[in-house]
């Protein structure tokens, strides 16, 4: 009966949206460090993922790039940059940022690199100390989930009928004070995922987001409630490759029809969801099958007491057993 054996049962299918709303203030490795002010359009990117969303909280602008020759960067850990004339960098061979022009060039007044053709000038890749965007107390993300059962015909979601549109408003999730509130502070997930959010933010990170549907259809639809829960997925003692980040680009023509580029890299956290869950509902077989073999276990059960008996008692006391099981007639 605890099992619910009597049940016949169905599995969850899902979909997941989120909208989220705040705005990030902070500066923009690679625009003169300036003062910049980010919002949802900015800091969210892509606009729309499958089941995750991603927040950005350290840039790196690089602006104004176009398809020139320059110096690569010798920072790049890798043998065959840094040189000391021609022979030491043979055309065509790929660099790290793009390929040898077969010239050796200064980099600054003391380090000579390779000169390669790239998109210039390039990139200066700083991991962070510390986020650069901050106001993250103003993140919040409401997060829709549709789920069905089609099995049994039923259909739910996250944002309960009980709710009206002044609450939507105004709550916020709380695991005890409103755990039905599908608006969620970004630093309330990081949080309740065990995890110091500056410290997230640094590097970046994928946060695991759960939604987790139970449903005994045998009651009122309106107990059908998900239970949320959070937690880290990446490892942040990682040595090397630690976080998250990406790179991307905006490409444009100039008045002179040559190509041009704006590349930006971000870290941030990525928000994944993951739900799980089943609906079960009243079956008369299942119910006939479990009360058959409740039945069978009872018979079963008999016999193994009286095996045991038998074979642990010893002598007499055995054949007093068997005299009181058996009677002559």
């Amino acid at each position: 009966m605890w099992e619910k054996s009597y049940q016949e049962f169905a599995s969850v299918e899902s979909s997941v949206t989120t909208k989220v709303k705040g705005i990030l203030q902070g500066t923009v490795i690679g625009q003169k460090n300036r003062k910049d002010v980010w919002d949802a359009a900015d800091f969210v990117f892509p606009a729309q993922e499958t089941n995750a969303f991603f927040i950005a909280t350290t840039v790196i602008h690089t602006v104004n790039q176009t398809q020139s020759e320059c110096a690569e960067d010798p920072n790049v850990s890798r043998n065959g940059i840094i040189c000391n004339g021609r022979r030491d960098c043979a055309r065509g061979d790929v660099a790290v940022n793009g390929v040898k022009t077969g010239r050796c060039v200064p980099w600054n007044s003391t380090v000579k690199t390779c000169e390669i053709s790239a998109w210039c000038p390039l990139e200066v890749d700083e991991p962070p100390s510390a986020p650069l965007l901050s106001s993250y107390e103003s993140l919040t993300v409401l997060v829709k989930n549709h789920v069905a059962f089609p099995k049994f015909g039923v259909k739910r979601r996250n944002i309960l009928d009980s709710i009206n549109q002044t609450y939507l408003e105004t709550c916020r999730f709380h695991p005890s004070n409103h755990p039905f509130c599908p608006v969620f502070s970004i630093q309330d997930i990081v949080k309740l995922a065990g995890e110091d959010f500056m410290e997230t933010a640094t590097r970046g990170a994928i946060i695991g987001f759960g939604i987790q549907w139970n449903c005994d259809l045998d009651f009122n639809i309106d107990y059908c409630r998900p239970v949320y829960a959070f937690r880290r997925l990446d490892d942040k003692d990682d040595q090397i490759a630690r976080g998250w980040n990406f790179r991307y680009s905006r490409r444009s023509v100039d008045h002179n029809g040559k190509d041009r580029r704006d590349l930006i890299k971000l870290w941030g956290i990525r928000f994944v969801f993951n739900v799980s869950g089943r609906a079960g509902r009243f079956s008369a077989v299942n119910f006939l099958l479990t009360i058959g073999s409740g039945i069978g276990l009872l018979g079963l059960a008999s016999l193994v007491c009286e095996f045991l008996l038998l074979t642990c008692v010893r002598p007499p006391h055995r054949n007093d057993l068997i005299q009181h099981k058996f009677y002559k007639v």
